[in-house]
Parts: structure tokens; C-alpha cells; sequence
């Protein structure tokens, strides 16, 4: 695999470097700059992003309270469970929740964009204009 190759592309288009691939490569070129392209990683970075922060700080939480909150961890709630046993529950459910919720915001507010930026780019057409 040759490193030489030139990088202008932001993401590089699947096929050959013929006439098609270097349109092909224009294409996506012209896609990665247009206006409905950015405003759709900027729906997604809105979602990921923030939900990223959430998660690491409640995952961060648990693991400092498992390290130094050890009495309030192991405070037994019913039978043999404790805080920690519950704790370490819901980091899971938390995980599930958290894709659910993410594959309900990307039907509502990317999936459909995104298919249509996809088939466009895949028909070779690209628009320069902003809106639907």
C-alpha cells in the first residue's frame, strides 16, 4: 500500500482511481462540504456528545464510589444485594436505554437525511444548495 497517495479527499470513495473514481472522488469531496452534510454530523454530534458526557460521568461515579464510598456501596438493600450489586445493574440497563435512545433519534432525525445524501452521492448528482 503506497502512503504517497494525495489526501484532499476527507473520506476516500470506494472504487478505482479512473474517470469515474476521480468524479466519484469530486463527489465526495462536494459532499463533505455541503450544507445538509454538515447539518447532519451536526444532529448526530449533538446527540453522541452529549449523551458520551452522561455516561462517563454516571460510569465514573460508580467506579469512584466502588473506590472510596465503599460504606455506601455496600449498604444492603434486600437480601444479599447491595448499592453496588444495583449500581453495577443499571450501568447496564443504562447502556441498553442509551442505544434505544439512539436508535430512536437517528430514525427521527438522521436516517432519512442520511439515505438521501447516500443515494445522491451514489447517483453521482451532488447539489450545491442547502435545502430540501
Amino acid at each position: 500500500m503506497s502512503t504517497d497517495r494525495p489526501t484532499k479527499d476527507p473520506v476516500p470513495p470506494p472504487g478505482g482511481g479512473d474517470e469515474a473514481g476521480s468524479i466519484r472522488s469530486e463527489a465526495y469531496v462536494a459532499m463533505h462540504g455541503d450544507p445538509r452534510f454538515v447539518e447532519l454530523k451536526k444532529r448526530l454530534y449533538g446527540f453522541v456528545f452529549p449523551m458520551s458526557v452522561a455516561f462517563m460521568a454516571w460510569y465514573l461515579l460508580y467506579v469512584l464510589m466502588s473506590a472510596f464510598g465503599r460504606g455506601a456501596m455496600g449498604t444492603m438493600l434486600f437480601g444479599s444485594v447491595n448499592v453496588a450489586f444495583v449500581f453495577g445493574l443499571l450501568q447496564f440497563v443504562s447502556t441498553f436505554g442509551i442505544a434505544v435512545l439512539y436508535t430512536g433519534y437517528a430514525r427521527r432525525k438522521l436516517d432519512v437525511r442520511a439515505t438521501e445524501l447516500r443515494d445522491e452521492l451514489h447517483n453521482g448528482v451532488t447539489s450545491k444548495e442547502g435545502g430540501r
